[in-house]
């Protein structure tokens, strides 16, 4: 086993031995925490004072430690690492400004309009184009496109949406279909975006910071070949129609939580093992955790602490 196979969780190598020999036998006092784990005393005083404040050992009296249930110190310690990623995240993207130092060193400045071959090719700049957007992106989808490499849309438009991209999706009726197309329109709206959806004729146009444009090249494959369009002009025209859309669309909600999903979202905020949580409800514990994931996905949320701190936001619990 890797000595240190909690490092990603931010935990060094004397953390982990410790909480692992906590787990195996809890309720031990620091001396033989030390005795265990081959650490000099004064070290494993260090080790264990680190590891209460993280939350991952408890102390319970004056001498004795116990060992944190590790699904809570999973869903604690990775929501860390997350912040500070999303953290580092937003210092890239607030770096946006040293593009222009870069610039003039351009071998010659960007086309007008630009075509790009192949759907691999188009969701790539799509992402490209969408980090390099520093405020806001209006998208429009119809029905065959949102069902093409749905994952990477999905992917791409949560990374985005996570570090503060504002975003505007108009979807046509027909793509919603799809049950996948639907939980997909769930997780935007569950991220913050903004969806509507439509029964009118709908292209498929991409606009990042109101600057620059995708569109499809061929209306009836809008998969095979797209233009990039950066002219003031043509993209104030793509613009407008976008705000059209946009206007005739109708609002796309995200479903509100029911009464059972109200239960398990407070079982799960308070239960610390699934047995438990799955017990209280008179469920199985497979759809105890069936429940919880859906909840998860409905709430844009990738752990149960943050599902948790998100359906006390929105007043679902």
């Amino acid at each position: 086993m890797n000595d240190n196979a909690l490092a990603v969780l931010g935990l060094h190598a004397h953390d982990e031995r410790v909480y692992r020999t906590l787990l195996r036998a809890p309720g031990i006092a620091a001396p033989e925490v030390a005795s265990a784990c081959s650490l000099p005393l004064d070290t494993a005083h260090q080790v264990l004072e680190r590891l209460q404040h993280l939350g991952v050992v408890t102390r319970r009296g004056q001498d004795t430690f116990h060992g944190t249930d590790p699904h809570t110190v999973f869903d604690h310690l990775s929501q860390r690492r997350l912040v500070r990623l999303q953290s580092q995240i937003r210092q890239i993207a607030a770096a946006h400004s040293l593009m222009g130092s870069l610039l003039p060193d351009r071998r010659a400045p960007e086309r007008d309009v630009e075509r790009i071959e192949g759907l691999e090719q188009i969701l790539d700049r799509i992402d490209a184009l969408a980090f390099s957007a520093h405020d806001e992106c209006l998208t429009t989808h119809p029905g065959p496109i949102i069902t093409a490499a749905l994952d990477t849309v999905s992917a791409s438009n949560r990374r985005h949406l996570r570090r503060g991209l504002r975003m505007r999706t108009v979807l046509h009726t027909a793509a919603l279909d799809d049950e996948r197309v639907r939980a997909h329109a769930g997780d935007l709206t569950g991220l913050g975006a903004a969806v509507r959806a439509t029964d009118r004729p709908l292209g498929r146009i991409v606009l990042f910071d109101r600057t620059t444009a995708l569109v499809a090249a061929d209306p009836r494959d809008i998969t095979a070949a797209a233009l990039i369009v950066r002219h003031p002009g043509l993209v104030a025209q793509l613009l407008d129609l976008f705000e059209q859309h946009w206007e005739c669309a109708r609002p796309l909600l995200a479903p509100r939580p029911t009464a059972t999903d109200r239960d398990v979202l407070r079982t799960m905020a308070g239960a610390g093992k699934d047995e438990t949580g799955a017990r209280a409800l008179g469920i199985s514990v497979r759809t105890y955790r069936s429940r919880i994931a859906d909840l998860m996905r409905r709430l844009g949320t990738d752990s149960r602490f943050q599902a948790a701190l998100k359906a006390r936001e929105q007043g679902w619990i």
